[in-house]
Parts: C-alpha cells; structure tokens; sequence
C-alpha cells in the first residue's frame, strides 16, 4: 500500500466518524414528541411543553395580591364525602364532580400570602380557558404540579373530552390572573389548538357542557348567564356569572372559537338545568342490597343517575343485578349497580323477591 493510498483511507474513514452522530442527532431531533398533540397516554415533562402553551397556561397567579414567596398549600388529599366551611359567616358545602377521570392535586392554590386554606366566597361563577395546546390530562396535571408554574385551574378537559381535577372546589385555583374571580369561580381549561381562533374538539366541548351543568347544579346555581359586556360579566350585574381570562389580563384566553360560544355554552347548560329544575338530586332510604330483573328489551347503564351521563353499557331483558343505592331524579328513580358498575332508571326493572 503506497503512502498517499492510506492517506486517503484514513482521511474517508474520519470523515465517516464525524458524520455518524451528525446523522444520529438529526434522527433523534425527529423522533421529538409533537406536545401539540399529545394523547390521553402521554405523561411527559414540563421540557417537552410548547413555550407559547406553558406560557399560557402558566399566568394564573394575581401578582397584586399573591406573595408567591410564602408557603404554599402543598396538600394532595382529595375530599371525596364533600366539605362544608364557613365563609363570611355563612356555611357553604363544597363537592367535587364525579365526571372526573383523572386527578393530579396542584400545590398551587388558595392565598399563600394570607395563609388561607379555602377559598374565600361560596362558587357562582363559572371561568373556562384554553390550554393553548392540545395536551393531555396528565400533562396538564404536570405542568400544574410545578409550584414554580405558578398556575393552576379546578378542572382540565383534554381533546378526547376526558375530565381531570387539579384543584378541588372548595379551593381557589390560579388561573384568572385575578384572586377575587377565582375565589368565587370555578376554573376549567380546555385543550385546544394552538393558535387563534383555538378550536376545541367535538368531544371536549361536548364534556365542558356536561361538566358545567354538573357544576352549577351542586352548587345551586340556577341559571347560566353570559354577556358580551366585559364590565357587566366582572361586576357580576344582570346576574352575569361567566368570566374569561381575557377580562383580567392581556391574553386572548379563550380564544375567539370559546368566546364566541359562550352564549351557546349558557343555553345548552340552562337546557339541562331547566330540565332538572325543582326536583334536586337526592339520595332515597331503602333496604340495600337488592335484586333487580331488567324487564324492558334493552336498557343503558350510565356513569351517573341520569340521562345527561355517558352510557356505560347497554343490558337485555332477564338479566339481573344487585342495587346498593337509589338516587331521585326529576321523577324517576335511579339505582346504583354493584362494584361502581353504573347507574340504570329503576322503571325498567322490577325486584326479585
């Protein structure tokens, strides 16, 4: 082999060596998760969120009145059997929505400045946002769980119109920029796109309807009202009772494609609230456990009593299962299936004696 021959190999085969991981870097740099699109399954770090989403999402906090110097209330616990506080001498009950599919406790809540532990007006406002992207629950949760975030809300919505708690109902979120409207409100971000008008899924804005409706009604909130007068929604006259974020801060939050449904929001929820008007939900005496023999043809077990829940399952004549609780609502009766299988209308059954 001449000299100038292996010259030349040694200089082809450095040359190979400095472009492998040139090459191998570029295929890692495709392989980046899209956050824009995570899904339902995705729990990914605060690293992989699109900066324009965290910082939407993350100007909860109201810097006039929060010290977020000051320790924050870090409890993860979740009141399940609901919370009664007195608040401005009145006693308020607290609950949380059992539309919930997902639940991640954020740090950042109530008024660490004041040392509060709840928040501080009974609920009769109703905030929703957009995430600004289309993010999973769990990453959502994540971004939340950062105490340096500084944000947080009560409930997220992901594309797939999954339901999530991040902060509970008797606690204040941060989310509106504003203390006042988030001690009164309850705060719901929705997965959107990720730019203007941020459009919500099909399925999201389905959930969000569901959710509202559930919320207004343990809380006695009677009627939903929109107005397209920002002074008229933040001072709360005409019996407004929905606020956006844009009104406390300089965001677009929620975006053109929520705002500009939120009169539709208003009608669909009072349909439901109309529907169940007088007649509030509430928990019936009897002799549990008992038998039941479906009797109809067919009939749907739902995730909650009522026909506003999601079917479960659908049953068949002649088949028969155990009732542990009974629920009235409107004028039916609504049985609890065992092992937390669903809710079926009691007038298409009849007890096994």
């Amino acid at each position: 082999m001449t000299k100038n021959l292996f010259l030349r190999l040694m200089s082809a085969l450095l040359c190979i060596c400095f472009m492998i991981p040139m090459f191998a870097g570029c295929a890692a740099k495709d392989k980046q998760p899209d956050t824009t699109a995570a899904s339902a399954e995705d729990v990914l770090s605060l690293e992989n969120v699109d900066p324009e989403t965290l910082e939407q999402l993350v100007d909860g906090y109201d810097p006039e009145s929060d010290d977020l110097s000051a320790e924050r209330s870090a409890s993860g616990e979740v009141s399940l059997a609901g919370t009664v506080l007195t608040i401005n001498g009145e006693e308020v009950s607290f609950s949380n929505s059992k539309l919930v599919e997902y639940t991640k406790i954020s740090p950042n809540k109530n008024d660490p400045y004041k040392k509060t532990t709840h928040r501080t007006h009974k609920i009769d406002t109703i905030t929703i946002h957009c995430m600004a992207g289309q993010l999973s629950l769990e990453l959502c949760g994540n971004v939340f769980a950062d105490a340096d975030a500084k944000a947080s809300s009560n409930y997220g919505i992901d594309k797939d119109g999954r339901i999530g708690m991040y902060v509970e109902e008797k606690d204040r979120s941060w989310c509106s920029s504003n203390s006042e409207n988030d001690n009164r409100a309850v705060t719901i971000e929705v997965a959107s796109d990720s730019s203007e008008p941020y459009k919500v899924n099909d399925a999201a804005y389905k959930s969000l309807i569901k959710l509202v409706a559930d919320i207004c009604q343990r809380n006695e909130i009677k009627k939903l009202v929109w107005s397209a007068d920002k002074y008229t929604r933040i001072t709360h006259q005409k019996d407004a009772n929905m606020t956006v974020h844009r009104d406390f801060a300089n965001k677009s939050c929620p975006g053109d494609y929520l705002y500009s449904r939120m009169g539709d929001i208003a009608k669909k929820v009072n349909a439901i609230l109309s529907q169940n008007a007088g007649t509030k939900t509430s928990t019936t005496k009897s002799e549990f456990p008992y038998m039941v023999k479906i009797k109809a043809k067919m009939t749907d077990i739902r995730k909650g009593a009522g026909t506003e829940y999601d079917i479960v399952t659908t049953v068949k004549k002649g088949e028969v299962y155990t009732i542990v609780e009974e629920q009235k609502v409107n004028s039916g009766t609504w049985g609890k299936l065992k092992n937390d299988i669903g809710w079926i209308n009691l007038k298409d059954t009849e007890k096994v004696k």
